[in-house]
């Protein structure tokens, strides 16, 4: 890929999602595997929000209440059988949105979920794994499905085949071209233009992978 390819995806990227006003340009939560849930779940069909508002200020909240590294689901998990009491997760995070399908609010999910993915031994980031018996723990979880599995890896740093596939139509869009580029050139294109904007590679691939997602979800709407 030469630098006029370089160019033009930089072109592209200005004119979708620019850095200034696209609010995903973050490298999602390294480390901190109660915040990834809390993002996968609560960005479902809602406004992702600005740091006081939305889905982060769900995060901020939880993170007030732990006063610690958000990196051990037993303590979502710990809620799990008491998530819609008055004094429980749902005070916390002080947010009643219902998960999709109307089957439990979002708390409610997230706790279900941490328990579920802490009894496979998954408690911190560096537990999970992206493997059927881990994604089916979570996407058993009434109200998840595979696009919570996928924005939760993406928030800890682990690409899917899915993922991969996503960045690969964004590049092959900004690009023009017929088929996406092979993982290598896409590797190489993503590497350059993160050098370029002053970011990590990881932070714009969850840019464009954020990206994709909500175009996704227009799609799906019309």
């Amino acid at each position: 890929m030469s630098t006029a390819h370089v160019r033009a995806l930089l072109d592209h990227v200005a004119a979708e999602l620019p850095p200034e006003s696209w609010p995903h340009w973050t490298e999602g939560w390294p480390c901190e595997i109660e915040a990834g849930l809390l993002d996968a779940a609560f960005s479902a069909r809602a406004t992702y929000g600005t740091p006081t508002t939305g889905v982060r200020a769900v995060i901020t909240r939880w993170r007030d209440h732990r006063a610690a590294p958000l990196d051990d689901l037993t303590a979502l998990a710990a809620h799990a059988a008491h998530a819609d009491e008055p004094e429980g997760l749902l005070a916390v995070l002080d947010n009643r949105q219902r998960a999709p399908g109307n089957y439990t609010t979002k708390a409610e999910a997230v706790a279900s979920a941490a328990r579920s993915l802490a009894e496979l031994g998954c408690t911190t980031s560096a537990d999970l794994r992206d493997d059927e018996a881990q994604r089916s723990a979570l996407v058993g979880v009434p109200g998840f499905g595979p696009a919570t599995w996928e924005c939760l890896a993406m928030q800890l740093g682990i690409r899917t085949a899915d993922s991969h596939r996503v960045v690969g139509e964004f590049l092959g869009e900004a690009l023009d071209l017929e088929t996406p580029p092979s993982t290598a050139d896409a590797e190489h294109l993503v590497a350059e233009a993160a050098a370029r904007l002053g970011i990590t590679p990881a932070t714009f691939t969850h840019a464009v992978w954020r990206y994709q997602r909500a175009q996704r979800r227009v799609a799906g709407a019309r």
